[in-house]
């Protein structure tokens, strides 16, 4: 009878063990896909100054709402464009502007270490303070802006502390709606860039080069090329192990570890 017991609550716990780890182990997904900003898709300038960047949108689960964290890479002088350009190889990319997915109703910003310090779009989708639209003319208006220290606003000004040739930064944007899923998000915000009914920007200054054969040291790119999607390597969802997962795997290995000792004493 003793025995018994044992191995009904030895089986009990490892079921539990293994139901908590898998629905701990599904409960966190990443989805992520890259953005360029490159003259192929539109510049503000004929020709373009040959100023460029990666945008990389990674998106996960945190209870109800969905963080987008946004990995910024100035790629000026390291990616050749496809269109004709004056050959710049230095810029600073002082401002990024995007549309957000209709499933969105409100974000909050968050800038971390950057220096994209300022916050420009709709009021009406953020409780935070806004400088101001995001317009960047002769693209129009965007649904969110953020750009670097300094006066003016998001189409001008003199923006001061921006990301030179060659460097990254990252900022993130806690994604607000009814029933978002990271991959949902991912999926709405992949197929707008991708079909045209989202747009993303870059605002540039400061452009220039040892061959640079442009009169104008600033220019306004425009974002396509979706590359990626359907998680970090493209081929689904990342999942992401959460402590409860760990609880789950070690009671899991718990309930083995005494069933051997059963089986041993029972042996001896």
């Amino acid at each position: 009878m003793k025995n018994t017991l044992s191995t009904l609550l030895g089986s009990s716990l490892l079921a539990a063990g293994v139901a908590i780890a898998a629905s701990a182990l599904t409960a966190t997904s990443a989805q992520a896909f890259s953005l360029f900003i490159d003259p192929q898709y539109g510049s503000s300038n004929s020709p373009a100054t040959g100023s460029t960047a990666k945008l990389d949108f990674t998106f996960s689960q945190v209870g109800s709402d969905v963080l987008l964290n946004l990995g910024i890479k100035n790629t000026t002088g390291t990616v050749t464009p496809s269109v004709p350009t004056s050959g710049a190889t230095a810029s600073t990319l002082v401002g990024v502007g995007f549309d957000l997915a209709s499933i969105i109703s409100s974000y909050t910003y968050n800038a971390g270490s950057s220096t994209f310090a300022k916050l420009y779009g709709d009021s009406s989708l953020t409780n935070q303070s806004v400088e101001g639209d995001a317009s960047l003319s002769p693209f129009g208006t965007f649904d969110v802006g953020i750009r670097s220290a300094g006066s003016g606003n998001f189409t001008g000004g003199n923006p001061q502390q921006g990301l030179t040739a060659g460097n990254s930064t990252s900022v993130s944007f806690t994604l607000k709606g009814t029933n978002l899923t990271a991959s949902g998000v991912e999926t709405a915000f992949q197929t707008g860039l991708s079909n045209g009914s989202l747009r993303a920007v870059g605002r540039f200054q400061q452009v220039g080069g040892v061959n640079y054969s442009g009169s104008s040291t600033s220019d306004k790119v425009l974002a396509g090329g979706v590359t990626g999607g359907g998680g970090n390597t493209g081929g689904g969802p990342t999942k992401i192990p959460e402590p409860a997962s760990l609880a789950g795997i070690g009671l899991v290995g718990a309930s083995l570890a005494a069933s051997r000792r059963r089986k041993v004493s029972q042996s001896v």
